[in-house]
């Protein structure tokens, strides 16, 4: 039998076409299948795909964030910096106003503790006043302190007045000696004149500024000196005391200092007084005395309100039959060279 009709018959059979038809519905369903996976496949590719960019722009988002963040930080420390700089500047600058202060003030106190230096220097004890002081040298070796210097640029030219001296005082022709001559000369008693106290007064007569003279009292046991008010009282007995009118000082018997005072006040000096420097600050309500060959202080009146002329005052004291018959003299004052 041909092989080929054997086989045409095997296929038209109903069984085996039946089974053909079965494979075909399979294959199709498959096929059907594997589309739908691959499109599946394709769309789970697809949303991957969208995730994987969702997730990358995410991911740039939150990068971005914290970019922002951290350029938000970065601001933020910048503003803390400009405002820790701002007050660290503003620190700086009230430091440098404050310094300034201080050196001003140091200025002030440095002129302030010249002056009060100065000023208490005219109000020394005598032993803490040396000689050896700092300043500036005069001719004779001498040295200065501050306040000689200050005081020797009051200095003046101060004359007798023979109008005023007491008939048994001598002058000499230039007016800058006086003794007591131990008699009495016949001169006109006028209202000027001292007619029972041996004393006289400088013809110049100052009422502002200050002034400075020196009188040389040498080795005379008993003299006064000072300043006087213009309107005092010539006549009579004579107490000397700022009551009266009289700023002065005094030695008796040789070794007893004085300043008359109310009451008096006992000057015990340890030097002898040679040459006696007296300063009138007629502003400042003052009259001191100073050892003018040591420069140093002996005793000063204070706080006195001056409202008329003063006149330099002298009293060589009476002769003693010789004992005290040298002159006072007033000698010029030496000036810093």
């Amino acid at each position: 039998m041909d092989p080929d009709a054997i086989y045409s018959n095997i296929c038209d059979s109903p069984q085996i076409k039946t089974k053909a038809v079965h494979h075909s519905h399979e294959d199709l369903q498959q096929s059907e299948i594997k589309e739908q996976l691959s499109n599946i496949t394709a769309h789970n590719s697809e949303l991957q795909r969208e995730v994987k960019e969702k997730e990358e722009a995410f991911s740039r988002l939150q990068k971005q964030e914290e970019k922002e963040e951290a350029f938000s930080r970065l601001q933020r420390q910048k503003e803390e910096k400009e405002e820790a700089f701002s007050r660290l500047q503003k620190q700086e600058e009230e430091k440098e106003e404050a310094f300034s202060r201080l050196q001003k003030q140091k200025e002030e106190f440095s002129r302030l503790q010249a002056s009060y230096s100065n000023l208490r220097a005219s109000y020394l004890p005598i032993e803490m006043c040396p000689p050896n002081a700092p300043g500036r040298t005069g001719r004779d070796g001498v040295v200065f302190t501050p306040v000689w210097e200050w005081i020797l640029e009051a200095a003046v030219d101060v004359t007798l007045d023979p109008d005023t001296a007491h008939p048994s005082l001598i002058l000499s022709e230039d007016g800058k000696q006086v003794r007591d001559g131990d008699i009495r000369q016949n001169l006109p008693d006028t209202p000027k004149r001292f007619d029972r106290v041996v004393n006289v007064l400088g013809r110049e007569g100052f009422f502002s500024g200050r002034f400075y003279y020196e009188v040389r009292v040498g080795e005379k046991p008993d003299w006064d000196l000072g300043v006087a008010k213009e309107s005092i009282n010539r006549k009579g007995r004579i107490t000397l005391n700022p009551e009266n009118g009289y700023w002065t000082i005094w030695l008796r018997d040789g070794t007893d200092y004085s300043a008359n005072s109310s009451p008096a006040v006992s000057l015990p000096l340890r030097e002898k007084l040679r040459t006696v420097g007296v300063y009138v600050d007629y502003e400042g309500g003052q009259v001191s005395f100073y050892n003018a060959e040591t420069r140093s202080h002996i005793y000063s009146f204070t706080g006195y309100t001056f409202t008329e002329k003063l006149l330099p005052f002298f009293s060589p004291c009476v002769n003693d039959n010789g004992k005290n018959s040298a002159p006072l003299i007033i000698p010029p004052v030496k000036r810093i060279g």
